[in-house]
C-alpha cells in the first residue's frame, strides 16, 4: 500500500467519523429541544397535606416592556400629498 492510499483510507475514515458525530449531535439537539417545549408556558403544581395548588406563568407588568407603537404602514389619513415618482430611460 502506498502512502497516498493510506492517506485516502485515513481521510475516508475521518469523514465517516465526522458524519456520525454530526448525526449524533443533530439527534441530541432534536431530543433536547423536544424535551424543553420551547414557546410553551410552564405550569407547576405542588401538593401539601392533601391540598393542591397550581401556579402558572403570568405576564409581568414591571414597566420595562418595550412598546412597538402603531403597526400601520399606511400613511396617516390626514395626509393629502401624492407621492412623486420619476423614471428615465437612457
Amino acid at each position: 500500500m502506498t502512502r497516498i492510499e493510506a492517506a485516502r483510507r485515513r481521510a475516508a475514515g475521518a469523514k465517516q467519523i465526522a458524519a456520525a458525530a454530526a448525526a449524533a449531535g443533530f439527534l441530541a439537539t432534536l431530543l433536547l429541544v423536544r424535551g424543553t417545549h420551547l414557546g410553551h408556558a410552564a405550569t407547576t403544581s405542588s401538593s401539601t397535606s392533601g391540598s393542591s395548588s397550581s401556579s402558572s406563568s403570568s405576564t409581568q407588568s414591571s414597566g420595562d416592556s418595550f412598546d412597538y407603537g402603531s403597526t400601520s404602514v399606511a400613511p396617516s389619513s390626514g395626509s393629502t400629498s401624492t407621492p412623486q415618482a420619476q423614471t428615465s430611460v437612457s
